[in-house]
């Protein structure tokens, strides 16, 4: 749900026609770390759980306080230029998969079939993300300062979301 969030906040930036990057690299984050997590196997959960809420923490407060700030430059300037625009997805994608690569190393642990898992994640994030991109797309238009600001308040609640969570404070 929290690389559907993102996907929204990402759709929020860009044209419908131009989701479909930021479903391919959140797609393929996700898998990513699912398969890198099953060939850890169990070796790494204790100390990878540990650092992912700082890490993905810091990555959607970095990238909500850029989104912020670019919301409010004057409109003349493209607010999102392409290579800005794919580190942006890029980092999105990493803090919101970081716990993929967890449910990997479980799923190394139980012997679940780590294609069939892959392409299950494959087909559910990408639905996902491509449903949240193009929502956020639609939403932005109309409002896009208001969109983009509110995408970037988002992503930042969800990294604070995620250092609560951390400290056991929620």
């Amino acid at each position: 749900m929290d690389g559907f969030a993102a996907s929204v906040c990402m759709g929020m930036t860009v044209d419908r026609r131009r989701i479909w990057p930021i479903v391919g690299i959140m797609s393929g984050f996700h898998v990513g770390m699912l398969l890198t997590g099953y060939l850890v196997g169990a070796s790494l959960p204790e100390s990878l759980a540990a650092v992912y809420p700082w890490a993905a923490a810091l990555l959607l407060a970095g990238v909500g306080i850029g989104m912020i700030r670019e919301a409010w430059q004057p409109e003349e300037e493209p607010c999102v230029r392409q290579g800005t625009q794919v580190r942006s997805i890029a980092a999105l994608s990493l803090a919101t998969s970081i716990d993929a690569m967890t449910v990997g190393v479980a799923f190394a642990v139980m012997e679940v079939p780590a294609l069939r898992a892959g392409g299950l994640v494959a087909l559910v994030m990408g639905s996902l993300s491509t449903f949240g991109a193009a929502f956020g797309s639609r939403v932005g238009r109309s409002r896009r300062r208001a969109a983009r600001t509110a995408g970037g308040v988002i992503l930042c609640l969800l990294g604070l979301k995620l250092l609560l969570n951390a400290l056991k404070i929620t």
